[in-house]
């Protein structure tokens, strides 16, 4: 009954239809070298605790292009992307809460053998999260067909997290940038409040109409903004607003005011793109601001 229960799981990961899964950026080999380096130092780390998420598997649609592949998500879209809901008896399957945490995935390519997988340690260290993981090998020589090796598990999320570092039993180092990162993203909190802030400037398209609006985003190091919108169609009519902003945890994006519809992604030192209300590149480029 246990063997026909893997099985059923494993076909409705096969038949889940595909969705795109947006690509991590490839990380500057200075960045990965430092990270490296500082695996000798991880008695120093802050430990962080963990707990394994039961009831969801990697949906069919994921490629595992690695014998060994890892998936660090910081949003509850991406996170459906990836994962799907597996029925059980209790029917009760736990949310990760995206507001205060993370999620990160081990998974193997399917194979006959059935290896599991299991967290060692995970620790903050320099703003980058060090994983101390383990694959062993469990003894099922009777099973007749392929299973997948996941291990989904999530932890409160750390105020800054720029990479991630993973360590196998053997010392193999995996390095990836975290959530949404790429290659021009602030390197650290100073790079992003003396470089990132400053005058953004540029025109939106008005949702749902042809009406255009010229917009002025100022982003002081003090995480203050100034945002004025003019519309262009409307006997210039403007509108002003102040406050906070706040930087996401992987410093990829920030947020004005933690008004959702507000949100906005470092595609590089001199611009920003809008994002939508789920934290989404919009499918237009009516949405840049530069300096």
């Amino acid at each position: 009954m246990k063997k026909v229960a893997i099985l059923l799981m494993f076909l409705v990961c096969i038949i889940t239809s595909c969705v795109s899964v947006r690509k991590q950026e490839s990380m500057p080999k200075k960045v990965v070298q430092e990270v490296e380096s500082n695996v000798i130092n991880l008695e120093q780390g802050e430990n962080l605790s963990f707990s394994v998420l039961n009831g969801y598997f990697l949906k069919s649609n994921v490629k595992l292009s690695h014998e060994i592949n890892f998936f660090t998500i910081g949003s509850l879209t991406k996170f459906k992307k990836i994962a799907g809901i597996a029925k059980t008896m209790a029917n009760s399957v736990v949310m990760p809460d995206f507001g205060n945490e993370v999620v990160l995935i081990i998974a193997m390519k399917p194979s006959k053998d059935f290896k599991v997988i299991s967290i060692k340690r995970v620790c903050m260290l320099s703003n980058n999260m060090y994983i101390d993981y383990e694959v062993s090998q469990k003894d099922a020589k009777d099973l007749g067909y392929f299973v997948p090796n996941v291990y989904i598990f999530k932890i409160q999320k750390p105020e800054v997290i720029i990479n991630t570092c993973f360590i196998d039993s053997n010392k193999k180092v995996t390095v990836l940038p975290f959530g949404e990162r790429n290659i021009n993203s602030p390197i650290d909190v100073y790079d992003m409040l003396k470089n990132y802030t400053g005058v953004y400037k540029g025109t939106f398209q008005v949702s749902n109409t042809e009406n255009l609006m010229a917009v002025e985003l100022k982003l002081e190091p003090d995480y203050t903004f100034y945002l004025k919108q003019t519309y262009l169609d409307l006997n210039g009519k403007t509108f002003k607003s102040f406050g906070k902003w706040y930087p996401a945890s992987d410093l990829s994006s920030f947020i004005l005011n933690k008004n959702k519809n507000l949100s906005f992604y470092f595609i590089d030192k001199n611009t920003v793109e809008k994002l939508d209300a789920n934290g989404e590149k919009i499918d237009s480029s009516m949405y840049t601001l530069k300096k």
